[in-house]
């Protein structure tokens, strides 16, 4: 470097040049070895914050490395733009280090662990990623690596960022990981998280279908938003928050046995949505019109949650399994048009103003039942020796039975056989006679 009364001067290798005149206190001229302006660098106080090659130039491998072995040995410091332009990666220390890695550099240092360090990483292209088993309290930010397959081995602590990331397909997070992971307006493909794992995912505006699979005991904050997916699965024992909003699924979503957690659906279409046995989560699911949301719920035996439908408008069927005690709200909905509940329900179901047509319980059901201003129901059909509690203002204009049940019919229709098991299809066609 050589300073003059106007100029500070930097004579790089292969007869490259700085120059920086200090009547432009915050521009770089950077001139080739013909001394021909290559690029225009704007920077202040040792920070480099953009370069702009000159005239429709591009820079060379050859004058990228010449850059960034100046940016080095100068102890200058550089934004993500900078590195991108010079295929530089930067990694944060956590005590408060600034370093700058080529694509060798780079790989050496996610091949070891990330412990407690902030890793941008620029123009790195490989197909697959592999991060260390216990790798602790780091980041990594992944949005310009054109990368195919990440793997998170087993143990791991870190926060993911693959924000915008135009070539990912696949990721896959061992058990017992620990973190976030950030894929909004990714190409991702397939999510596969193992067991025991505890992470913020979010996913929005997602550039391609894909697959979400989540072993047992997950936690931690879901949210999926204005997205495609084929499915998702999450397994046994999940006390996580999960959102999804304005999504589009190809196939149902899966909520495994023992649920714990909250379930949140705003127009989310779907075909149905399944829960496992022993569910005592909280589940609220909203959808504006019969177009949008899941057109069905099945929930196994040893529910204890509370399922909220209020506004779920494209909800249109809902089974519930046995020994069931929880709480089922359907105050208003003009979706619904048949619920059915296995053998000792004991819980609490409010169709009030709903537009329900057709209601069975099965042998030892003791819940309650509030079928208030239920102008649609047509059929409600209970145990012969019922407990239930059966709160209408409605006086059925028939009332028949067999050895098992007794049929309260409400309205001069016949429904649809889809409304019923195989073994009630055929039973209801031959109380359909005896009504006629």
């Amino acid at each position: 470097m050589a300073d003059t009364k106007n100029t500070t001067f930097y004579q790089l290798e292969q007869g490259y040049t700085i120059t920086k005149l200090d009547t432009r206190d915050c521009m770089f001229i950077f001139r080739d070895n013909n001394h021909e302006v290559v690029a225009v660098i704007e920077g202040c106080r040792q920070n480099l914050t953009y370069i702009n090659p000159y005239k429709g130039r591009y820079l060379s491998f050859r004058e990228k490395s010449i850059l960034q072995r100046f940016i080095r040995s100068a102890h200058f410091q550089i934004n993500t733009e900078v590195a991108d332009i010079l295929g530089l990666s930067i990694i944060h220390f956590y005590d408060g280090r600034e370093e700058y890695l080529n694509k060798s550099e780079l790989q050496q240092q996610i091949a070891d662990k990330l412990n407690c360090v902030s890793l941008y990483v620029s123009c790195l292209e490989i197909n697959k990623l592999k991060i260390p088993s216990s790798s602790k309290c780091g980041s990594l930010n992944l949005s310009n690596a054109k990368i195919k397959k990440i793997v998170i081995e087993p143990n791991s602590s870190i926060h993911l960022d693959l924000r915008d990331n135009k070539d990912i397909e696949s990721l896959r997070i061992g058990e017992n990981f620990n973190g976030s992971v950030n894929l909004s307006r990714s190409t991702v493909e397939s999510i596969i998280l193992g067991d025991n794992c505890r992470c913020d995912l979010s996913i929005s505006e997602s550039k391609r279908c894909f697959n979400l699979i989540i072993a047992d005991i997950y936690s931690g904050n879901l949210n999926v938003k204005d997205s495609c997916f084929y499915a998702i699965k999450i397994g046994y024992y999940c006390y996580a928050a999960i959102s999804l909003v304005q999504n589009f699924g190809k196939r149902n979503i899966e909520i495994g046995d023992s649920f714990r957690g909250s379930l949140s659906l705003d127009d989310v279409s779907v075909d149905a949505l399944n829960l496992g046995k022993d569910c005592r989560g909280k589940i609220n699911i909203v959808s504006h019109d019969i177009e949008h949301g899941s057109k069905a719920i099945r929930i196994d035996n040893d529910f204890g949650g509370i399922l909220d439908l209020r506004n779920a408008t494209g909800i249109e069927r809902i089974d519930v399994g046995r020994y069931a005690r929880g709480n089922i709200n359907l105050l208003g909905n003009h979706g619904i048009k048949v619920a059915r509940f296995d053998k000792y329900f004991n819980g609490y179901a409010d169709f009030s103003n709903s537009s329900v047509e057709y209601v069975s319980a099965d042998y030892g059901s003791s819940g309650d039942f509030v079928f208030n201003d239920c102008e649609n129901l047509v059929l409600l059909e209970l145990p012969r020796y019922k407990k239930s509690n059966i709160i209408t203002e409605q006086k059925p204009i028939e009332i028949s039975g067999d050895s098992r049940n007794l049929y309260y019919r409400y309205r001069e229709k016949y429904l649809p056989y889809s409304y019923f098991s195989p073994f009630y299809k055929k039973v209801y066609h031959s109380l359909k006679e005896v009504f006629s």
